[in-house]
């Protein structure tokens, strides 16, 4: 296709503008032979390095070369084709792309465009084009000449090396040879011979006047051909004769050539842009279209060309957005805007082009047709705001009432339902359904029966894998045959059951669709999980709240029915020791004392089993509580303990936390209390040592001492009731440790023990930080 510099231009300025990525392949090999910058940017290579390239050098994992190679051929074959491809760009990470693939024909040659739309954000970045016209502009600037010097007669006298070099012939075979050596072939640029009076030297010889810039073809001596810018200039003599004639020769081949292939390349982007799916135009400075292309123009009910010459102004007065758009470009600004024409939506792009005095030359437009890529984004985001209703769902009803009106929502379609996993009766039950607000009245005799074993939908719900089913009709064991169904999108939630989605008639399912639907599936998993796990979490804190009801029952029959009879043994006991005490034997004396001790435990044990009863009932709550205030509370209160046993007890400074200061008393003083009574072996005096650690969020306190430890066996049990850690004979109920506890899990803190062999025993705990407290060093 030919063309002027002033046709071109345009298609230049729209390559330059183009946002998405042009590749052109020759079908057969697959090579890419021309790609705009876009392409480049998107694989991450400059735009040199992508001619010569391969189609299989940038093919996903799962595309072979050859497979990669093939989708080349067939969309030449068949005239088009659509692929969807990944790519890894720049900064590594991959990179969707929606690739349209379409046979042409450039400059005579088959080629197949690939026009690629990155869809991973549902959007193109414009890209410009990149254009090799400044190179070619300044090979003449950057080229040596040649020089060669002819006398009167037109014979060589002298030349430079690079006209040796140009020539291609040695300097001695040219001096003293005729003007125009037959060897060279002397033609014009169009390739007709150059007669011998019409070479630049017998020019200047026959008229005295200078030859400037005639482009001549020459044949090397190697057999190259090589276009030359050629002038001559004469030099005359004393006498005004000519004696001299010096000619300059500067090789302008590749310039040529690269003239030759930009004018191949303005063709092949006119061919480009006719075919590229969107609409490019340009406007000059007062508004009017110069050009306009592209297949969107056809959604649009435009032909190519159709716009030229009309005002911008005129054409769309009727849409303030494209006005407003088109003004603030011919100010200057880029400008890119989405805007809705007829029932469509574009996105477009305004670049104003300016000339070299920085005054507007134009604006070049293109405009992308995002109608459906619209509508997929208003059905997302119409997803994730119902999708929020499941997450208040408590029951597997209440989740089907709330999935199938989304997936009619989502979907447009009125048939929706979902069927639960009973898994003792082996059988998918329906718990959810729009079909009562479908369009059609469902036959009064249609009963919804369960999916048994057998059933084709129980397979599917086995199986585990989403199904379409083209017409429910013809499948062998339907679990209800008389449903007005056909098409049926199946997709299994886990154990928990399946979502059927269906149509009145055989219909297909979008891929856009599709994946909506897999997302509502495994919002729906989700959502049965975690009713599932809620529900197991209230029955758990309903027997928790049974047990400690029982609990207190407990106390209060320790307290009242249970300490009533206790009394009364340790009254007569005594009594019995107070009246008759002179006439007991010692051995009936030891009989009477045995008796008042174990009254007293049992009361110490009934005691001890109340405190632990009254950790939630006494409890107060939590405040910001100095411990180190506590501890030293609780050893005033042990000190007569402390002072019995000759221990040493010692406490850093410990941080503030949020707490019960009472119940955290209780831990310090039966933590202490614990450590002075088993570290006592009547020969080393105990030292017990207090310290604490602040985290982020909780405060690890530690209660040392230098006793024998605890076995290792017994470490796991020292927490559980009337429990005693070691095989210390000091008194004790097994209680103190047990409440500890309690206190500590109503703190949401934890307690454990550390006992290396021969180095005491460690009891740790936590409870929370002040929040606002500097950390504690």
């Amino acid at each position: 296709m030919a063309s002027t510099e002033g046709e071109s231009q345009p298609y230049r300025d729209v390559f330059d503008a183009s946002p998405d990525p042009i590749f052109v392949h020759d079908p057969d090999s697959g090579e890419v032979t021309g790609a705009n910058a876009a392409a480049a940017d998107l694989l991450g290579v400059d735009p040199e390095q992508i001619a010569g390239m391969h189609v299989g050098d940038f093919s996903p994992p799962e595309y072979s070369t050859a497979a990669a190679n093939d989708l080349i051929r067939t969309a030449h074959e068949t005239g088009e084709s659509h692929v969807e491809w990944k790519v890894e760009g720049p900064d590594g990470d991959p990179r969707w792309t929606d690739v349209e693939l379409r046979g042409t024909t450039i400059d005579g040659e088959p080629r197949v465009v690939a026009y690629a739309r990155d869809v991973t954000e549902y959007r193109a970045a414009e890209q410009r084009y990149r254009t090799e016209r400044n190179l070619l502009d300044r090979l003449l600037d950057v080229s040596p000449v040649g020089i060669v010097i002819h006398g009167a007669d037109g014979t060589i006298q002298r030349t430079n090396e690079r006209a040796e070099s140009m020539l291609g012939v040695d300097r001695a075979e040219l001096v003293g040879a005729e003007s125009v050596p037959v060897q060279f072939d002397l033609r014009t640029v169009d390739g007709d011979p150059l007669s011998e009076d019409r070479a630049p030297v017998e020019r200047v010889l026959e008229t005295g006047s200078t030859v400037t810039d005639t482009e001549l073809r020459f044949t090397r001596g190697d057999g190259e051909k090589v276009v030359a810018s050629v002038s001559a200039t004469p030099m005359f003599g004393d006498g005004g004769s000519i004696e001299r004639v010096v000619v300059s020769l500067a090789d302008v081949t590749t310039r040529r050539e690269r003239e030759r292939r930009r004018k191949e390349r303005n063709e092949q982007l006119r061919t480009m842009v006719d075919n590229l799916p969107v609409v490019v135009f340009t406007l000059d400075p007062d508004g009017v279209f110069t050009h306009s292309a592209g297949r969107g123009l056809a959604t649009l009910g435009l032909e190519a060309g159709e716009l030229e010459g009309v005002s911008v102004f005129d054409a769309y007065a009727g849409y303030p957005d494209v006005i407003d758009a088109v003004t603030a470009a011919l100010d200057g600004e880029e400008v890119r805007t989405t805007q809705a024409l007829d029932g469509l939506t574009f996105e477009t792009w305004y670049q104003p082009v300016h000339d070299d005095a920085g005054d507007l030359k134009n604006v070049v437009g293109v405009a992308r047709d995002i109608t459906e890529l619209t509508r997929r984004q208003a059905r997302v985001e119409r997803l994730n705001d119902a999708t929020q209703e499941l997450l208040f769902a408590e029951s597997r009803e209440e989740i089907g009432d709330a999935v199938t009106r989304i997936a009619r929502d989502v979907t447009g379609r009125p048939l929706a339902a979902m069927w639960a996993y009973d898994e003792e009766a082996h059988e998918l039950n329906l718990v959810g359904t729009t079909i009562e607000n479908a369009e059609f009245e469902p036959p009064d005799d249609v009963d919804v029966a369960p999916v048994e074993p057998g059933h084709d939908e129980m397979s599917i719900f086995e199986d585990g894998e989403v199904t379409y089913i083209r017409d429910y009709r013809e499948l062998s064991a339907p679990s209800n045959p008389d449903a007005p169904l056909r098409s049926v999108l199946c997709l299994p939630l886990d154990e928990y059951g399946m979502l059927m989605i269906g149509a009145e008639s055989v219909e297909q399912y979008g891929e856009t669709e599709r994946h909506l639907l897999e997302i509502l599936s495994s919002t729906t998993t989700a959502a049965l999980d975690r009713a599932e796990r809620a529900h197991e979490l209230r029955e758990y804190r309903d027997e928790l709240e049974r047990s400690n009801e029982s609990l207190q029952q407990f106390a209060y029959v320790a307290s009242h029915d249970l300490q009533e009879p206790l009394r009364m043994v340790s009254s007569y006991v005594d009594l019995l020791d107070s009246e008759y005490g002179d006439d007991l034997d010692d051995e009936a004396s030891e009989y009477m004392a045995f008796a008042v001790d174990g009254a007293r435990r049992m009361q110490e044990m009934i005691d001890g089993l109340l405190a632990y009863s009254r950790v939630q009932t006494d409890a107060r709550e939590f405040e910001e509580t100095d411990a180190t205030a506590v501890l030293d509370e609780t050893i005033t209160a042990l000190q007569f303990h402390i002072a019995d046993a000759d221990a040493e007890v010692t406490a850093a400074d410990l941080p503030p936390v949020e707490a019960d200061s009472n119940q955290l008393g209780q831990v310090f003083q039966n933590l202490v209390k614990n450590a002075v009574t088993y570290a006592d072996d009547g020969e080393t005096p105990p030292r017990i040592e207090i310290d604490a650690e602040r985290g982020e969020e909780m405060v690890t306190f530690s209660v040392s001492d230098n006793g024998p430890g605890i076995p290792e066996s017994a470490r796991e049990d020292v927490f559980e009731v009337f429990t005693r850690a070691g095989t210390h004979d000091a008194e004790g109920t097994g209680i103190g440790l047990p409440v500890c506890e309690r206190i500590v899990h109503r703190h949401g803190g934890e307690i454990w023990v550390e006992s290396p062999p021969g180095e005491g025993a460690t009891f740790r705990f936590t409870v929370p930080a002040v929040t606002e407290q500097e950390n504690y060093v």
